[in-house]
């Protein structure tokens, strides 16, 4: 068999042979003028893709008014969700939910319950075993399966932990949810008989409202105590009120509080292991109920309920003792009918819808919430935005916002250009405000940092230590809404010392940016923070990479003048800028978000004047000859705005050095800092020997010579 290790060895190089043969092959094929091969499809390369996966619901058991079942048979129930129970004790409850019955049966003692309608039309008696020895021993009544004769016992009649109950003797039962009345709850025990009683009233559908939380709690708040907890705290609390509704900021946890009975039997006689799981059981079906969450703006975006429990964004929390039932959302994050969690902005509108003939209503009922959800705002206190601190321990830095009150707010300090990061925490009071104290004692003097909020996108602003210059400039990337063009640059921040503009260039291939490649520019700018819009002069067509850069108003004629006026804003010597990315909608070819080589020299407006001067412009056939005559006016590119004295270059040799020092890309230089190409025509590129006199031409010169020097030998 040999070596494995000496036989891979020989496979490879026979691979490496034939693949050098190959290539010496396809060069010789070139090399005689045979076609180019395309290189065809070897296969499809598709492979699987990652759908979404969702639940099996119908795994989830159903348990309707007619579902059958074995009614003699105890059990703890300890495999459904329990969230739709009541607190012990509750004898006063709506047809449709769950009474709670104390016992008082002792521990490792059995008693016998006996419940028995006033006028007689329900009569059930149950045997009770306190196993657990829990102190009071409580009795679940499910009101919505107790009245069906074939109900199955474990949901109809629960209890606690290690308890049992089953049902021992049925005289009259009604064949649907317990009727509304008075029933007598009599208990036998060793020690004697009680009776109470308990009430069976109407269901009723009452009003939505909305209440908000930090977007940080909502996996918190999934209990109806951590719901009420919160209410106490001031962590869950009402909304601020306009004309047009309350008022949340998205990426506050929505609370959609239902306030209505006879549904939380129904929730538990579903079976499923948790609220979710019987609430969509419910509202899928659509029988007796459905929620909808929507906007009712532009966007009319609409919240799939289902997929939003599937992905964790969306919470049932019943409360059946305060007859409430909140649905918590993120409306960031809950799946919808559109990409963006933006479309939720402006107005919204939830909305319960009861189906008529159910136990709940013998007619259609609508409950519905109208509400707006806001972008995220703050404002920081400072003079026009800016934010001036010393270098040193404990500065202080506040501000407001629209977030919800118990929102924890992340504030970080990075320097610009550098390397020097902190981070302080800070707490949305209930008023909106906020404040904290930074650490700066290792931050640089006389430098400038940008503060942000994590939370809140988009909230970057100046912070100056020292005698810093208090101007700066952000962009990052614009999508526009258009997949054509471009006509303005939106999504710019900037902070101005004095009144000044914000202007675009395009970056060029040699991404060396000169005022040549200026093509937008905003209106008049105040000083402070600002974020202005960017009008183009020259529509972009394709994403590209662009430069905004800092213009003083220098005239003070709130007029864009560069580069005869209004001079870049510098700062030890360098341009203040920043460089992103414009975006056409759908447009998945985009460019690097930094430009490798990119460099930004933008000269001040006296260092460039009004004279002409003219640009030497390349033949459009380059040949071995130079031209001796005078170059005539149809060969000059428009004229430029700068004259610094020096001579117009002629199209020199390669080498040879132009004015404005910048490198064609055939090696020569260019006036006026542009770079030039290599021309070519349809026959393809001419080289020194004139056109025409390719290699086989040269082979051709060189036998004929041979043969005439052979010929006039003696």
């Amino acid at each position: 068999m040999g070596d494995p290790s000496e036989r891979i060895m020989l496979d490879r190089r026979a691979v490496s042979t034939y693949g050098v043969l190959f290539v010496l092959a396809v060069a010789v094929v070139g090399a005689t003028g045979a076609p180019t091969l395309a290189a065809g499809e070897s296969g499809s390369t598709d492979g699987p893709t990652a759908d979404g996966v969702y639940h099996d619901r119908s795994q989830c058991p159903s348990i309707g008014t007619e579902g059958g079942g074995s009614s003699g048979d105890g059990s703890t129930a300890s495999s459904h969700s329990r969230e739709s129970y009541p607190d012990a004790p509750h004898m006063d409850v709506a047809r449709g939910d769950i009474a709670a019955i104390e016992t008082g049966i002792g521990r490792n003692q059995a008693g016998s319950v006996r419940i028995e309608s006033t006028n007689g039309e329900f009569n059930v008696t149950l045997t009770f075993a306190n196993n657990d020895g829990r102190k009071p021993a409580t009795l679940y009544l499910n009101t919505y399966l107790a009245g069906n004769e074939s109900a199955a016992a474990d949901l109809a009649y629960t209890a606690g932990d290690d308890d049992r109950v089953a049902v021992e003797e049925r005289d009259a039962v009604s064949g649907s949810p317990m009727p509304v009345g008075a029933y007598d709850v009599s208990i036998e025990t060793e020690s004697g008989t009680e009776t109470k009683r308990l009430t069976v009233d109407d269901p009723s559908v009452d009003d939505l409202t909305l209440l908000r939380a930090p977007g940080d709690r909502f996996d918190r708040l999934d209990t109806d105590r951590s719901i009420t907890d919160g209410r106490e705290s001031g962590v869950v609390s009402d909304p601020l009120l306009s004309a047009d509704g309350p008022q949340a900021a998205l990426g506050d946890t929505m609370v959609y509080r239902l306030n209505a009975s006879g549904i939380y039997g129904l929730l538990a006689a579903q079976g499923g292991g948790s609220a979710e799981t019987n609430f969509l059981e419910i509202a899928d079906d659509g029988d007796v109920f459905n929620l909808s969450i929507r906007s009712t703006g532009e966007c009319q975006a609409s919240v799939d309920v289902s997929s939003s429990v599937d992905s964790g964004a969306l919470d049932v929390v019943p409360d059946s003792t305060d007859e409430t039932l909140y649905v918590t959302a993120d409306l960031r994050r809950v799946a919808s009918n559109t990409d963006s969690a933006d479309s939720f902005l402006g107005r919204g509108r939830a909305a319960y819808q009861f189906e008529a003939g159910s136990h709940i209503t013998d007619s259609d009922v609508t409950t519905d919430l109208e509400y707006v959800v806001l972008d995220r705002e703050y404002e920081y206190d400072g003079d026009r935005g800016i934010l001036t601190r010393s270098a040193a321990s404990a500065q202080p830095v506040a501000g407001e916002t629209n977030l919800a009150p118990g929102t924890n707010l992340t504030l970080n300090v990075t320097e610009t250009g550098g390397d020097y990061g902190t981070r302080a925490r800070a707490t949305v009071a209930d008023d909106g405000s906020f404040e904290t104290e930074v650490d700066l004692s290792d931050a640089p003097d006389n430098e400038r940092f940008t503060l942000s909020i994590a939370q809140i996108s988009n909230s970057r602003t100046l912070l100056t230590t020292g005698d810093a210059a208090e101007t700066a400039v952000w962009f990052e990337e614009y999508e526009s809404p258009s997949s054509d063009e471009v006509t303005v640059v939106d999504d710019v921040r900037v902070a101005l010392e004095d009144d000044g503009f914000v202007a675009a260039y395009a970056v060029p291939p040699d991404e060396q940016v000169t005022h040549e490649d200026l093509i937008g520019r905003s209106d008049s700018l105040e000083s402070g923070v600002q974020d202005p819009e960017v009008a183009l002069d020259e529509t972009l067509t394709d994403s590209q990479v662009v430069v905004l850069a800092v213009h003083r108003n220098t005239d003070d004629d709130a007029r864009f003048d560069y580069p005869a006026d209004d001079s870049p804003v510098r700062i030890d010597g360098e341009t203040v800028y920043a460089a992103g990315r414009v975006v056409l909608s759908g447009d998945s070819s985009v460019p690097p978000r930094d430009p490798r080589f990119l460099s930004v020299r933008l000269r001040p407006a006296d260092e460039i004047t009004g004279t002409p001067v003219p640009t030497a412009t390349p033949s459009e056939t380059r040949t071995a000859t130079r031209t001796d005559g005078p170059v005539t006016t149809t060969e000059l590119p428009p004229p430029t705005l700068r004259d610094d004295g020096t001579e117009t270059a002629t199209p020199g040799e390669e080498g040879t050095t132009a004015p404005n020092g910048t490198a064609d890309s055939n090696g020569t230089v260019g006036p006026n800092g542009t770079a030039a190409g290599t021309d070519t025509d349809d026959g393809g590129p001419t080289d020194e020997l004139g056109p025409g006199f390719g290699p086989a031409a040269v082979l051709v010169a060189v036998v004929l010579l041979a043969v005439a020097a052979v010929a006039r030998r003696p």
